[in-house]
């Protein structure tokens, strides 16, 4: 567990799952279709691979899921969705979020953090700014280019 003054960062459980939905939901243009895929997320928490940030009243503020790759030539992280509640933004939510990432990492015995983001959204100044660096570009699905940033750990 991990606290700032704004939430505290805990594994995500079962319940927790509408929760992220809902907030998935809200910012479905930012994140995609995650809140249409309900049973990849229970998958996830029941791997203990999302992290939620909840205030000290309880309100889910935003979430992280992840997976640890732990193959020997390619050991590795990999974020997949990041969200904090536009309400909670600039308090620190999704550095909080992303250093439970980063030190749930490090105990799985992995060495590196990857992620993709749409090169139009603001994150990417966030992930630079929390020390992640840009290692160049691919193409999503759909065609629209991807940003994609690295931590060593």
């Amino acid at each position: 567990m991990i606290r700032s003054p704004m939430a505290t960062t805990r594994e995500a459980s079962r319940e927790d799952a509408p929760g992220i939905l809902a907030l998935a939901k809200a910012y479905a243009q930012e994140l995609g279709p995650i809140s249409h895929h309900r049973a990849w997320l229970i998958h996830q928490i029941d791997m203990g691979e999302v992290f939620v940030a909840v205030t000290d009243e309880g309100k889910l503020v935003g979430f992280v899921s992840f997976h640890h790759n732990r193959l020997a030539d390619d050991d590795h992280t990999t974020v997949y969705y990041l969200c904090a509640d536009r309400d909670y933004r600039g308090q620190g939510i999704g550095k909080l979020l992303m250093d439970a990432v980063a030190t749930d990492a490090r105990l799985c015995g992995t060495s590196l953090i990857r992620l993709r983001c749409p090169n139009h959204l603001p994150a990417n100044r966030f992930y630079k700014s929390i020390g992640y660096t840009l290692k160049g570009s691919e193409t999503d699905q759909e065609g629209g280019p991807l940003n994609v940033w690295t931590l060593r750990l």
